[in-house]
């Protein structure tokens, strides 16, 4: 490390992070242009009502809540019926959502998948073929993708920055990786996905931590469990001390990664992709963006929702015989309360995303996902997960290079991206240390604008004994259902479609 960058480094590693005023979106004055997103204001009007015109009444016969991948993948399954879809924010997308800059359209969110399976779920695999994302490969016996563009190459998949330099495998090769494979490989074919296909003589697993598991049979080191709690903070938000065995080996083992090949799927928008083409099959006036859903009550005729048009700061009523629920679960206690001990014991960790559009000078060799493992990561207090590089991916505009890096905080932590909406340049010349850091220059010169996407309930947490306890079967109402990962799944894109494709059959079933 270059004198210059240890001192700047030093220097934000003092630089707390404090305030609390929310916004939805704003510029924040800095050396940079920094814009923040975030739905928290908005949300608190759950708590804290602002006044509002009375609005329309509705009839539909079905609501939706939430237009993650979930409500979007129930809403497709609904796209012949009358339904109305309500979102929160000002865009679809929930945690898959994107922003774009001159030409560039780039992930906030989720950003990547992998082919699948054979032994993944049908009505999934269905969808998604149906879409026209994946199609069925004979020879390898997987559902590979279509956009071949969007592949990214294996050679330039990954770096990783150490104390002691790069490494291009994040288990480094030895005798407690090869003793760590012994351990996890024989349930490869067995992690099925949605993990309700799971057998149950392996739900054991989800009864013990990842680490329990692991501390049975190997003689952990400080640095191998530091490489095995960032896999899991990345896929699902928490240490192995925290999450489910059964999670942990799931990241493993769900597909080939050891045996074979594995596409590897990344568009510039990230999982933005699969959103569009959902709502490519939807009837757009039925998608009602910065509707927020304040109140359900049971009537005769089904539900009566009331919903904010935050557009129009006015309060609609509409009459609804279904609802599905793939909002985010802890708001329950404001909407819907008869159910909101369902979900009580659900953990999310809140996730900071943050695009760097650099004028595309760098010069430097990119590789797709940029993890930083090295003792100056604890500057950030162990919740900085790297950066995804554009330069591997597809790009529109080759002037400009965006660099997009990821904050994972514990629970405890949520109160930081309240306080970030206003104090978001201390954190921003943070990242930008950091990653000078990683590319041994200083950045900063190079950078245009920032963006920000803050989610306070971003990712549930897969704890032990979270998995195989969906909350629909013992839900207070039949004609109200619950679909996203927040209900007993993994936080992944697989998951959150199925479930939404889920709870419309339960629906049918009345």
């Amino acid at each position: 490390m270059n004198r210059r960058l240890f001192l700047k480094l030093s220097a934000t590693a003092l630089i707390e992070v404090v305030g609390c005023q929310n916004r939805d979106r704003h510029t924040i004055s800095s050396p940079y242009d920094i814009t923040v997103t975030s739905d928290m204001k908005a949300g608190h009007q759950l708590l804290w009502p602002t006044p509002l015109t009375k609005g329309e009444q509705l009839n539909t016969e079905y609501i939706i809540v939430g237009s993650g991948l979930a409500g979007l993948s129930a809403a497709e399954r609904l796209a012949d019926r009358d339904f109305i879809l309500c979102e929160l924010s000002a865009g679809l997308g929930g945690s898959s959502s994107h922003a774009s800059y001159a030409g560039e359209s780039f992930s906030q969110g989720a950003h990547y998948d992998l082919a699948y399976p054979a032994n993944y779920g049908r009505e999934t695999l269905a969808l998604l073929e149906k879409l026209g994302i994946v199609a069925y490969d004979p020879i390898q016996n997987c559902w590979n993708f279509v956009d071949k563009q969007y592949l990214i190459r294996e050679s330039k998949a990954e770096q990783i920055r150490t104390e002691t330099g790069f490494q291009s495998e994040i288990l480094t090769p030895g005798p407690l990786k090869t003793a760590f494979l012994e351990l996890v490989l024989p349930y490869q074919g067995q992690m099925k996905m949605p993990t309700w296909l799971i057998d149950r003589e392996l739900h054991w697993l989800d009864q013990i931590t990842f680490r329990q598991f692991l501390a049975r049979s190997l003689d952990l080191t400080p640095d191998f469990e530091r490489v095995i709690d960032y896999q899991m903070r990345d896929d699902y938000g928490a240490s192995a001390n925290q999450v489910s065995a059964l999670a942990g080996i799931h990241y493993y083992t769900c597909r080939p990664y050891y045996t074979e090949s594995v596409e590897l799927f990344s568009p510039p928008e990230g999982n933005y992709y699969f959103v569009k083409k959902l709502v490519s099959r939807l009837n757009p006036q039925r998608l009602k963006t910065q509707h927020l859903v304040k109140r359900i009550e049971r009537d005769r005729y089904g539900f009566q929702v009331e919903v904010i048009d935050l557009s129009k700061k006015a309060l609609n009523t509409y009459r609804a015989k279904f609802i599905v629920f793939a909002g985010q679960k802890h708001s329950l206690q404001y909407i819907f309360e008869p159910d909101q001990h369902l979900f009580s014991h659900n953990a999310y960790a809140p996730w900071l995303v943050m695009n760097l559009v650099l004028s595309d000078r760098l010069n430097a060799d990119g590789f797709w996902q940029n993890e930083i493992l090295e003792e100056t990561n604890k500057v950030a207090k162990k919740t900085f997960m790297g950066f995804v590089d554009n330069a591997t991916q597809v790009r529109h505009n080759p002037d400009y290079r965006i660099l997009t890096a990821y904050y994972c905080f514990i629970p405890d932590q949520r109160q930081i991206l309240a306080d970030i909406e206003t104090h978001a340049e201390s954190i921003v010349e943070r990242t930008v240390t950091q990653i000078s850091n990683y590319f041994n220059r200083d950045i900063s010169p190079l950078i245009e604008r920032v963006f920000l996407k803050l989610m306070g309930h971003a990712m549930p947490i897969p704890k032990v004994n979270y998995l195989f306890d969906d909350q629909n079967q013992y839900r207070s109402e039949p004609g109200l259902v619950y679909a996203g990962v927040d209900n007993s799944r993994l936080p992944l894109l697989f998951e959150a479609m199925d479930s939404g494709i889920q709870a419309v059959k339960l629906l049918d079933q009345i």
